[in-house]
């Protein structure tokens, strides 16, 4: 495994990513730190080979991480400290949508309480495996809608998040985040939601289909860039002050007497 790990690092490093989030990896849970790059990974020991889900963060880049908390086998949170806010990351993989709707509920609900008692400052980005297909997107690669859309905008719109794998053009073979062993059949099953605040902050996603993962996934990059905007009020309200005494003839009458006894 730790062979695998270099060889990933070294297909990462290539195109240059700080931090990329994985899902469906066969680790028991740990913090594993090399010399330039680190692995933080929520597999749980009885759930060995069954679910698991790691964020891989290159070495300059360490120095940014605040927190890494495991929920369970299924969900996992990573915080990453910024100049302006800290943003944290939700790896999230539900199961299929012919399995029980009864454990996506229990899995939502779980999903829910702990983005409640994320800091309201923080920039929330959910990495939504939920095996979903978007019907009604602007820019979905599909035209049909199955039952996790509807749970997904059921979640997405009273907490107030946005789905913005489904609102940037791009052509059809970078939209596909998984396909078949014989290559005919192609999803776009990986979605990314974030806090409706910073949604114009995304600025590209798009599905990788160089990289070599050793999966049947394509790597879906996000590219992201938090604009913030200057404040000038202070200056702007002394000018306008300003043009405000000049407005009253009272007290223009009283400035010019005081400019005069002056002299």
């Amino acid at each position: 495994m730790l062979g695998a790990l270099k060889v990933l690092h070294n297909e990462l490093s290539n195109l240059d990513f700080n931090v990329v989030a994985f899902q469906e990896i066969w680790l028991e849970s740990s913090i594993k730190k090399f010399d330039n790059f680190a692995v933080f990974n929520s597999g749980l020991e009885s759930k060995k080979h069954k679910f698991g889900y790691d964020f891989y963060v290159s070495g300059e880049f360490l120095k940014y991480v605040k927190g890494f908390k495991i929920i369970n086998e299924r969900i996992s949170c990573f915080r990453l400290k910024a100049k302006w806010f800290s943003c944290t990351l939700i790896n999230i993989h539900a199961s299929t949508n012919e399995k029980n709707g009864r454990d996506k509920r229990w899995l939502l609900q779980l999903l829910k309480q702990n983005i409640n008692q994320i800091a309201g400052s923080d920039i929330k980005i959910i990495l939504w495996d939920f095996n979903t297909k978007v019907g009604n997107g602007n820019e979905s690669l599909h035209d049909e809608t199955n039952n996790n859309e509807i749970k997904m905008i059921q979640f997405v719109i009273p907490n107030g998040l946005n789905v913005r794998s489904t609102m940037i053009p791009h052509k059809d073979i970078h939209k596909e985040t998984w396909y078949s062993a014989d290559g005919r059949t192609v999803n776009q099953i990986y979605h990314v939601l974030i806090s409706n605040r910073f949604r114009s902050a995304t600025t590209d996603i798009r599905a990788l289909r160089g990289p070599d993962t050793g999966s049947d996934h394509n790597l879906p990059k996000i590219n992201f860039k938090v604009k913030l905007m200057v404040k000038t009020g202070n200056k702007y309200n002394e000018k306008r002050n300003m043009v405000n005494i000049f407005q009253n003839p009272k007290w223009k009458q009283e400035y010019a007497i005081k400019i005069n006894n002056k002299f």
